[in-house]
């Protein structure tokens, strides 16, 4: 198996150092579009990962697919609450469209049907995406806008949403952003 970067394993420590107060700076910097220290995209990776690791669940860092070798996936961390497991997406933008949750959508086709997927986005879906999600069968894939992210760190809680998020699903067998379709730019 291979081992991660120097930066890789750079950023793990950084983030593993990290409590509630540094996750919130960090998500400003996010918001900001200023993280000087952190490569495109891996702040918002690592504050995901390190939320619920706090929350102490069992998280795993970025990682490629298959370790060592060239990669045919990156995944953006890993969660595993209960009996299920979760592949996590994130995209440090503005507005994300269907891409990212058709990715999610493919990597979740080769594991077992008891593993969802999270897509975290730093704002917003477009109302495509969103509908995608919803339409998209099996359900397996859960959308955290900014506002989620935002309110689980003011709560200083990640857990609780996922399985909100997941019990929703389950109940009505739509994405929690389905009732704010009409509130969307297209």
């Amino acid at each position: 198996m291979a081992k991660p970067s120097e930066t890789d394993l750079e950023y793990i420590k950084r983030a593993e150092k990290m409590k509630w107060p540094e996750l919130n700076v960090l998500w400003k910097q996010i918001k900001a579009g200023n993280t000087p220290d952190w490569h495109s995209g891996k702040a918002l990776e690592h504050l995901v990962i390190r939320a619920f690791r706090l929350n102490k669940l069992e998280a795993e860092y970025p990682y490629d697919v298959p370790p060592g070798g060239i990669a045919i996936e990156e995944i953006d961390g890993l969660v595993h609450m209960n009996c299920y497991t979760f592949l996590i997406e994130c995209k440090d933008k503005e507005v994300v469209d269907i891409k990212a949750i058709a990715k999610l959508r493919n990597q979740l086709l080769r594991r077992p049907d008891t593993t969802f997927g999270c897509v975290f986005v730093a704002e917003r879906f477009t109302a495509p995406a969103l509908i995608l999600a919803d339409f998209s069968v099996p359900h397996r894939i859960l959308l955290w806008s900014g506002v989620d992210i935002e309110s689980c760190l003011q709560k200083k809680d990640f857990a609780s949403t996922l399985l909100d998020k997941y019990r929703h699903l389950c109940k009505y067998g739509l994405t929690d952003h389905s009732p704010n379709y009409k509130d969307l730019e297209v």
